[in-house]
């Protein structure tokens, strides 16, 4: 067990205690750091911003309430810098009750923090909060011959738009061949950035002549179809990153030759006067280590949290049908993290070997997008070819009325895992995704070895020309109104035709409906399909309510008739189509 693990399991029983609290005050779960620009105050009673320990005046004055949100004790100004803690927690007019949405969720303030945090009048009250966000720990940054070169965009006009990725392609170090060891992030706006990510250009084929060197450009989750491979990343809440001592990322003359950033800045106020220069500092060293080190990234990318529930949560499996293809051999996982959003509130992810649970490589109780725990393996984790990765992400939205869905803001949620491990040679694409519960690597990079998917011959619908789709399409123009009524000979065709194709219901049939937007064609395709769908869903109920014969084709094959009827039209961003075609 690593020393990081052990401090984490020895802090749950300080902290357990405090997410139930959350709950019990208005906008409980999203009160800022007054400091830390994107941090929130998970522990909102407590000096330490993750719970825990002792209590700031806000946290009295609850505690003396019986930990309940009272009319007395919204009116109090618990920390007395002119605002109730109603007005400072989004409820002006104390009439929040639990469990409902109040009044105000935007411009919350800490009840317990005297505010605005850079007035001098608070400066003594506010004497007891720590803002340094604290400096990397890595003693290869000590060693004589270790160098750096520092990498940042050049200033750039950050667009009026909620969510922005940016890249800009760049030159690592030739002179040498060489280990990168670690980095350090120079975040010039904190207003706007959520995340850099840095990846391995790979030119062993050709090289890199379609986007400028340099120079920013926008650009989705995957920067360049060549640099695909992560060997850098930062997050709120990181100082930076250190590999693993008998490790490194190889770069220079047998190594990459080319780097790609890839920003994602995070602008929810929509304004126009913004602009960044953000990078990093890599730090490499011709005392190279003995193995080469790469990353993998495993997790979910379908992701539809309903509101106001206390806890949700969703699966994702890099199964073994995936590993005993992407791995040539045994690798070994030096680093592993948990990547969520703010709704985020444990995470997980286990190794499986022959059906049996081996261990959790991380178990995030306490998830903090704000504080990610990078749990570091003295000793590496073994990964064998056929092993299985479970990730398990859950999510809080008490305090949302909308849906939350898989995105690239921050208002947005995602569920991954990163691992850093080696030997590098021993994996090809290292990704291991899952869309609901189909398996990405099947569909996509494996695609030759698994024609079937969850009934679906993929290998056949994706082909236009085969005449299994010839005649689909023109039954559809032939039969149905895409946008229009639903006509009998339309339901007829349909309910036959949902009953022998797999490829149009089902998980299977979501994914492939998520790219009817993109083209008129796809997007009459679906319209056709799902143009009766509530007169379909109607008769199936109608007919367990035996308002029709058993005998009727239509109840017996109402199970099927009552999953596909209410699938609806599903649009998801671009970056989910890229990701696909890629992983």
């Amino acid at each position: 067990m690593t020393l990081l693990v052990l401090v984490a399991l020895l802090c749950v029983g300080t902290v357990l205690g405090y997410p139930s609290f959350q709950n019990a005050i208005p906008n409980g779960g999203e009160v800022p750091h007054p400091c830390k620009v994107n941090y929130i105050w998970r522990g909102v009673g407590h000096l330490n911003p993750l719970g825990g320990g002792d209590r700031n005046p806000f946290g009295v004055d609850f505690m003396n309430a019986g930990n309940r949100w009272t009319n007395s004790l919204c009116k109090m100004d618990s920390d007395g810098d002119g605002k109730t803690n109603g007005e400072e927690l989004g409820d002006p007019n104390c009439v929040w009750t639990e469990g409902s949405i109040p009044a105000l969720t935007v411009d919350i303030s800490h009840p317990g923090v005297c505010t605005p945090y850079s007035d001098p009048a608070c400066q003594a009250a506010n004497s007891w909060i720590d803002c340094d966000t604290g400096e990397l720990q890595c003693d290869a940054l000590n060693e004589n011959d270790i160098q750096n070169i520092t990498i940042r965009f050049p200033e750039t006009a950050v667009p009026p738009t909620e969510t922005n990725y940016f890249c800009m392609l760049f030159d690592l170090p030739t002179d040498g061949d060489y280990h990168m060891v670690a980095t350090t992030p120079y975040i010039d706006n904190e207003e706007v950035m959520h995340h850099i990510l840095l990846f391995g250009c790979d030119e062993t084929t050709e090289e890199i002549t379609d986007v400028p060197m340099n120079s920013p450009w926008p650009c989705g989750m995957a920067a360049h179809r060549q640099c695909l491979t992560l060997i850098g990343l930062w997050g709120v809440g990181f100082t930076g990153e250190c590999v693993h001592k008998d490790v490194g990322f190889r770069i220079g003359q047998n190594g990459y030759r080319k780097a790609a950033f890839q920003f994602h800045w995070n602008n929810p106020l929509l304004r126009s006067d913004f602009t960044d220069s953000s990078g990093m500092t890599l730090y490499y060293t011709a005392n190279r280590r003995l193995h080469d080190a790469t990353t993998m990234m495993i997790g979910q990318t379908y992701i539809a949290i309903p509101p106001g529930q206390e806890t949700y949560s969703v699966e994702a499996t890099c199964t073994k049908d995936c590993t005993s293809r992407k791995l040539s051999d045994t690798v070994y996982i030096t680093k592993a993290t948990n990547h969520m959003h703010y709704l985020g509130r444990q995470q997980r992810i286990e190794q499986y070997r022959d059906g049996e649970k081996i261990r959790d490589l991380t178990n995030d109780e306490l998830y903090s997008y704000d504080n990610p725990a990078l749990v570091q393996f003295e000793d590496p984790i073994e990964l064998r070819p056929g092993d299985e990765l479970k990730t398990t992400c859950t999510y809080r939205s008490i305090g949302k009325d909308k849906t939350t869905f898989f995105g690239d803001g921050t208002s947005d949620e995602m569920c991954y895992g990163f691992f850093t491990f080696y030997p590098a040679e021993n994996i090809q694409m290292p990704y291991c995704l899952a869309w609901k519960g189909i398996d990405l690597c099947k569909l996509r990079s494996f695609k030759e070895d698994f024609p079937v998917i969850d009934g679906c011959n993929v290998h056949v619908f994706e082909n236009d020309s085969h005449p299994n789709n010839v005649r689909l399409y023109n039954e559809l123009n032939s039969r149905c109104k895409p946008f229009g009524p639903c006509l009998p000979e339309c339901k007829d065709f349909l309910i036959e035709e949902l009953r022998r194709n797999r490829c149009i219901q089902g998980d299977i049939g979501q994914y492939y409906r998520q790219y009817a937007t993109y083209s008129i064609e796809y997007m009459t395709f679906w319209a056709s399909i799902d143009s009766c769908n509530a007169e379909i869903a109607l008769e199936s109920i109608q007919c367990e309510n035996s308002a029709c014969g058993n005998s009727s084709r239509l109840c017996s094959e109402a199970g099927v008739v009552r999953m596909v009827a209410p699938t609806f039209l599903v649009s998801f961003s671009f970056v989910v189509y890229r990701l696909s075609s890629v992983f």
